[in-house]
């Protein structure tokens, strides 16, 4: 456990630099490729917010510098991960910054505090963010409530919540294939039968009311059911329009399998990504020939 003079330290690390974070600043502008994304595993990936970003930066620029802390030999970013990605989707070369000092521990505590009078961090990644603080960092509950001003029962909900899901589901949702509400959702569900419930939630594009009730379900029924349930789920959940026939199938099988390739791609590693290099032309040539199909015949 943390003394209570070296507690007293850690918070003053933060105090220090957040003071630092208010008082005027001067904005530099950083070489995108010295930006690294290590804390990026603490936000969650939402495809449709890193669209709007892109649209918006550029039709209008980057309205806000993000934020990062020096690190030797360039900068590890801390806020602003959703504007990296769309400058880099720009091909754009900098971007504009403020910088802060401080440790690891500092730097996950600045990810919550920076982001809470915006909202715009959810329970979920706030829960990433408090486990790898007790895990990692080693600092008991206690000492992560003392550091970021909050009540012990408010660190503990979140760790537990992170702590109940498997380890793919939260990689599920780290990549935003899952929203964090249906995480909270799957967290209800025994770790052994989250993956399988995860998987046909994703496949099947259930919104989270959908997902809700699925899980529901699930947990008034015996776990022997799960998987016969899950192999077809369609009566549990609202009654959709009935499957199209004929070209209408092939539309319908289409979208599914655009579908599928594009989550099975974002859970590709590096290597597999690049031993693949010479079919994405072929895959990207065919899907726009067929776009320009039904566009020309709409």
């Amino acid at each position: 456990m943390i003394a209570k003079r070296g507690l007293a330290g850690l918070w003053g690390w933060v105090g220090i630099s957040f003071s630092r974070m208010k008082e005027p600043f001067c904005i530099e502008e950083i070489t995108v490729s010295d930006i690294g994304e290590r804390y990026g595993a603490f936000r969650i990936v939402s495809p449709r917010a890193d669209a709007a970003m892109i649209k918006s930066i550029r039709k209008y620029g980057q309205l806000s510098p993000v934020v990062c802390v020096k690190r030797e030999g360039g900068y590890e970013l801390i806020d602003g991960f959703k504007r990296l990605r769309a400058c880099r989707s720009l091909n754009q070369m900098t971007l504009k910054a403020r910088t802060m000092d401080g440790s690891g521990r500092v730097c996950k505590a600045a990810i919550i505090q920076l982001n809470q009078s915006g909202r715009s961090i959810n329970e979920m990644e706030e829960a990433l963010v408090l486990q790898s603080l007790h895990r990692e960092d080693g600092l008991t509950q206690m000492e992560i409530a003392a550091l970021l001003s909050r009540d012990k029962s408010w660190v503990s909900r979140r760790i537990a919540l992170i702590e109940r899901l498997s380890q793919e589901v939260q990689e599920d949702i780290r990549l935003g294939l899952i929203s964090a509400i249906t995480g909270r959702e799957l967290a209800k569900l025994p770790r052994g039968n989250q993956e399988e419930a995860a998987n046909a939630i994703i496949k099947r594009r259930y919104s989270t009311r959908e997902a809700a009730k699925l899980i529901g379900y699930l947990l008034c029924r015996p776990k022997w059911e799960y998987s016969a349930i899950l192999a077809g789920p369609w009566e549990i959940v609202e009654p959709r329009q009935a499957r199209p026939r004929g070209f209408g199938a092939k539309l319908v099988s289409f979208r599914e399998i655009c579908q599928s390739v594009s989550e099975g791609f974002r859970k590709c590693s590096p290597e597999t990504r690049k031993s693949l290099s010479s079919l994405i032309p072929l895959a990207i040539g065919s899907a726009e020939e067929v776009v320009r199909t039904l566009r020309e015949a709409s």
